[in-house]
């Protein structure tokens, strides 16, 4: 199995329902479904019924789905035209709505492009750290993921002393370079949160209520680059941009999302003072 068959979604009679049996790996050390392995599967339906390639997508958590238990998927095309199409996603588990996406889906040529976004100067993923934040397990996605600290600081640095609200860390997913599925890219890009730690010199993270992925090019690569700068942290509530770069430099995608903030007391409890303000 590969990385990108742990987004894939099982086709049903109906033509715009899906159903989905997620990894363990997908699932946060809580024992809930990662809100990026969502968005994944729900742009594989919509992909799959639309027959168009993501150009755009964003999600609205609504409630915390535990387990591995099935999933349905439904999709509405909402609109289609020649180039595009504009359709949502709503997953749901017994009845209760999980998560609910919008995406536009599609291309077209033009004579022109190109990519302004810089890259941030950072040391390859084998000359950076091991992120030393999820503990080791074979029950959540810290068995399917490395991650290397290419930008900030360990948990046991933070000392209260506020970042730049920059941070970067490199993901690995899978051994070998491979072209990354969208669900990886939305997977990636759900561990923004994690830079609220650097901003804030603090052991806090995020409870993410959205998620969006916007699509660059494609490459193949081993590693992904989630460039984060955190924008602002005002009454609880934190809101983040990414970039998600392939290791030869090519922009794979744009990510956003805010999130509830909270002070990760399994951080404090593994070396910093819970007290530090």
């Amino acid at each position: 199995m590969t990385t990108a068959d742990l987004f894939v979604v099982d086709a049903t009679d109906a033509p715009t329902r899906f159903t989905w049996d997620p990894s363990p790996y997908l699932l946060t050390p809580a024992g809930t479904l990662q809100g990026g392995a969502g968005l994944g599967g729900a742009v594989s339906a919509l992909e799959a019924v639309t027959g168009r390639p993501l150009l755009w997508a964003t999600a609205q958590y609504l409630s915390y789905a535990a387990g591995t238990d099935r999933y349905t998927l439904d999709v509405t095309v909402e609109a289609a035209g020649h180039n595009t199409s504009q359709a949502r996603c709503v997953i749901t588990r017994d009845d209760r709505e999980v998560l609910t996406a919008h995406a536009a889906l599609g291309g077209r040529d033009i004579d022109h492009d190109g990519v302004w976004a810089i890259r941030p100067d950072v040391a390859e993923p084998h000359d950076c750290p091991t992120y030393d934040f999820f503990r080791p397990s074979d029950t959540d996605f810290a068995g399917l993921i490395d991650i290397r600290l290419a930008r900030g600081r360990q948990e046991y640095e933070l000392d209260g002393t506020r970042g730049d609200g920059s941070w970067a860390a490199w993901f690995r997913l899978a051994k070998g370079a491979h072209p990354t599925s969208i669900g990886e890219l939305t997977f990636v890009s759900d561990f923004a949160p994690m830079a609220f730690a650097e901003a804030l010199g603090l052991p806090y993270s995020g409870n993410s209520l959205d998620n969006t992925i916007r699509m660059g090019a494609s490459a193949a690569t081993e590693w992904i680059l989630l460039s984060v700068h955190v924008n602002h942290l005002i009454d609880g509530f934190g809101h983040v941009n990414a970039d998600l770069w392939a290791q030869d430099g090519t922009l794979l995608a744009q990510g956003s999302q805010s999130a509830v903030v909270r002070r990760h007391r399994t951080i404090a409890r593994r070396g910093v003072p819970d007290g530090a303000v």
